[in-house]
């Protein structure tokens, strides 16, 4: 996934665009800054999130959160974009397109692509007035060990104003993304808007969401050291049936393994769906385990020499059948 920022002239040129700094300078974070330097620096070319932190020494994770920041105000594409003019007196602070956007199916959330978060005066007076949003800040820095950036202080603030979290389940929403080692903008971010579209809005439905998370990391985790896999976050449909394997017909990993151990060799490769073929086969002949496994083989050689037996003699009666056969001299 290639992503490019093309700024015409500039792209001889590194320099930092006036509209750059009076627009986002005050929101954007240490990672943020890092990751637009690079890109004004590579202007006019493509780079990789792996590429781009290897050579500025932060996380895949870090770096694709930076992309996303910048990506979400439009200054950034996958296949191009363009920097926005700074807005003159008694303009609008955001592109006028961006205010005919179809509203989302719950219009009660902000949309996914939300360009302007709070800025830092209401951000401050947010502070002030409320002991719940201190609170939510000073257990945010606690829980993700550094000062808060001011763009995650705007999104714990969009969290709680715009999607309505309460402070107490964003808390426990911030210690899984610790607990997994997500902690950029974009992902808690996501997972915010998810948990506010499910209507979890109580510590008992958070518990039983993360319940549910939890179980589907682990299940993966062991679907993924079956297959040798490299770490990476699985689809969607991959974690659904990672979770019915584990949970709902119950294998054991060396099952996990000897199913990868079929797929591979009839794919060359780690296939979900194929997986899924393999392992509910032997749930409904409830093989669960190798010695089961063994069994079988051993038997299907025998069945189906039976078969092929049969289907010789079957062939051979009817050949007999026709010999016996004469047609009329005349027809």
């Amino acid at each position: 996934m290639d992503y490019r920022l093309d700024i015409g002239m500039w792209n001889q040129v590194f320099a930092v665009p006036c509209a750059l700094v009076d627009r986002h300078l005050k929101l954007a974070g240490k990672e943020q800054l890092q990751v637009l330097l690079y890109a004004l620096r590579h202007a006019g070319e493509g780079f990789t999130p792996e590429g781009l932190a290897g050579d500025l020494g932060m996380t895949a994770e870090e770096a694709l959160d930076g992309l996303e920041y910048w990506c979400d105000r439009g200054l950034m594409s996958q296949s191009g974009g363009t920097l926005l003019p700074v807005p003159q007196a008694g303009e609008v602070s955001q592109p006028p397109a961006l205010q005919e956007e179809p509203p989302e199916e719950k219009p009660s959330l902000p949309p996914k692509k939300r360009l302007l978060r709070p800025d830092g005066e209401h951000l401050t007076a947010r502070l002030a007035e409320s002991e719940n949003i201190r609170y939510l800040m000073q257990e945010a820095e606690a829980t993700l060990g550094k000062t808060l950036s001011p763009a995650m202080s705007a999104l714990l603030l969009t969290i709680t104003d715009d999607y309505g979290l309460p402070v107490e389940v964003t808390i426990m929403l911030l210690h899984y993304a610790q607990e997994v080692g997500r902690t950029g903008t974009s992902y808690i971010d996501s997972v915010a808007r998810d948990w506010a579209e499910s209507g979890i809005f109580s510590l008992e439905a958070a518990e039983e969401k993360l319940r549910q998370l939890t179980n589907a990391r682990l299940a993966w985790g062991k679907v993924s050291a079956a297959a040798g896999l490299t770490k990476r976050s699985p689809t969607k449909s991959e974690e659904e049936k990672a979770c019915r394997w584990v949970y709902e017909w119950g294998f054991s990993q060396e099952m996990l393994e000897a199913a990868y151990e079929a797929c591979a060799d009839h794919t060359g490769k780690f296939s979900a769906s194929y997986m899924d073929k393999v392992l509910g086969g032997w749930q409904t002949l409830g093989i669960f385990n190798r010695a089961d496994l063994e069994k079988h083989k051993q038997a299907a050689p025998a069945k189906q020499k039976a078969e092929g037996t049969a289907e010789k003699s079957y062939d051979i009666a009817e050949l007999m059948e026709l010999a016996d056969f004469r047609l009329p001299d005349k027809l």
